[in-house]
């Protein structure tokens, strides 16, 4: 697919014609001109005279476009994008155009309306307007479905500023109301969004529960999957413990560590510990069933098997594996680190973690019982094998996964956690004291969102290959006088 970057100029053309392009572009689409042709920004598509120019000096790469018709399009002037046309449809399309669904953005804070957040979303749009294209964020209640628009935030010179736009060429969720998510006006707000052909991706939360069920009939992805029940009754409980000796308590809906309780049985009861340090004893199944009840108040919980993973002084170690959908639109490993507990308990970051690199805790942190010691590279083969065989099994459309891995003691890979929602935080190895933070270069993962966007969009990116460096042939300095 061909396209080329623009910048769109408005200009009260004098002559039928209402959007010129650089006849060399057209000439390249085999469009003959002037002709009658359909343009599209967004979801909407207006027919117009469409002309020719050669292009040359200032006016270079420029489109130039009768207020009237960009006003119809509420295609933005001055911002670089991408243009190409599309044989099937015959239509000249403008873009890439991503939206990116956000819970909440204050819009009174124009140089940063997302929080602690702000750092991700300033590289999206300065990742997006150095390449051409727009990103625009936006809320639930931004959205017009009757007029096709949407007025959100689009950053320009720095500013976050409301602008009125036509529906995204695609859509990134990242709400963050699990709630709000599975209200009844968002299945209703995804439901148009497919009825009007936007691809939405990153579509929902995922329950722990769901993912188990989705893999665990799976060959491939089984062997890695701890062994889970729904905690509904006592039974539930009594069972677990009589197989494993050490279980954890989920909640089928938590992330960053929340709500997880470790259970131990020994020959005097059972034993409860809590991430924050807390414990209590119970001499009787019942007992501690009655505690649990009360603790989770109602909350969908999982039981899990205990895996004895690899760590130091009693602090385990996972790692996080972040897969991600790049620009021809397939599953690929974009990074990795390792995560070293605050606790025996849990080992987010958000809890208190340290990060390390993989290859490092592997190093350090075993396996110690056993001679198999699987690689970084075998992590990322588990990781992408397990996002595929998700994307094949989970209903929804979604563009990146935060795998949770774990090794125990005798070298085997455990799938601990998913998230389709993965941080965005800048979490980074703290600095020493009295160092100074390097500029920060854009993160991999933005740029490989983007370009997943982008071939969304209808414009995937592709890498020109780099010229060869002319190298001056080297001087003789024994040549005789």
């Amino acid at each position: 697919m061909s396209y080329v970057p623009t910048i769109v100029v408005e200009n009260e053309i004098i002559s039928e014609v209402d959007l010129y392009l650089p006849q060399a572009h057209l000439r390249k689409w085999n469009l003959s001109t002037p002709s009658t042709i359909s343009v599209q920004f967004g979801n909407k598509t207006v027919s117009a005279r469409v002309g020719g120019w050669e292009r040359g000096g200032k006016t270079s790469g420029k489109t130039f476009i009768r207020p009237s018709l960009a006003q119809s399009l509420y295609l933005p002037k001055g911002v670089p994008l991408l243009v190409r046309y599309d044989t099937n449809q015959k239509t000249i399309v403008f873009g890439p155009y991503v939206g990116v669904l956000v819970s909440n953005y204050n819009a009174a804070s124009s140089q940063g309306p997302f929080g602690h957040l702000n750092n991700f979303f300033h590289e999206m749009s300065d990742i997006t307007r150095k390449r051409g294209g727009i990103l625009c964020a936006f809320r639930l209640q931004d959205v017009n479905w009757d007029a096709g628009t949407v007025r959100g935030l689009v950053r320009k010179g720095g500013v976050w500023r409301q602008t009125l736009l036509p529906l995204p060429q695609c859509i990134y969720n990242r709400l963050v109301s699990r709630q709000r998510e599975r209200s009844e006006q968002m299945a209703n707000w995804v439901q148009r969004c497919k009825e009007a052909s936007i691809p939405f991706f990153n579509e929902r939360f995922l329950n722990k529960w769901h993912v188990h069920a989705a893999l665990e009939n799976q060959p491939t992805a089984s062997e890695h999957l701890p062994s889970m029940v729904r905690y509904l009754n006592q039974e539930d409980l009594r069972q677990m413990l009589s197989t494993y000796r050490t279980i954890y308590a989920k909640p089928a809906n938590g992330s960053m560590g929340r709500g997880i309780i470790r259970v131990r049985s020994s020959p005097g009861g059972y034993q409860l510990a809590f991430p924050g340090g807390f414990r209590k004893s119970f001499a009787s199944i019942q007992g501690l069933h009655q505690y649990l009840q009360k603790r989770t108040k109602g909350t969908s919980y999982l039981l899990q098997q205990g895996l004895p993973l690899i760590g130091i002084q009693g602090r385990p170690t996972d790692f996080r594996v972040l897969v991600q959908k790049d620009r021809k639109g397939e599953w690929s490993v974009t990074s990795m680190v390792a995560r070293l507990g605050l606790n025996s308990i849990v080992s987010n970051i958000s809890r208190g973690g340290q990060m390390m690199t993989p290859l490092q805790a592997l190093r350090v942190c075993g396996p110690r019982a056993s001679t198999i010691r699987p690689s970084p590279q075998t992590l990322h083969t588990v990781a992408l094998k397990l996002a595929i065989l998700l994307e094949e099994s989970l209903p929804g459309h979604y563009g990146e996964f935060g795998i949770d891995l774990g090794v125990d003691v005798h070298g085997r890979v455990w799938l601990l956690e998913v998230n389709s929602k993965p941080s965005k935080s800048a979490k980074t190895v703290p600095l020493p004291e009295g160092a100074e933070e390097l500029p920060r270069r854009a993160r991999p993962s933005v740029v490989r969102m983007l370009d997943y966007s982008a071939f969304l969009s209808g414009f995937p990116r592709t890498i020109q290959p780099q010229k060869p460096i002319k190298r001056r042939p080297k001087r003789n300095n024994n040549r005789r006088r």
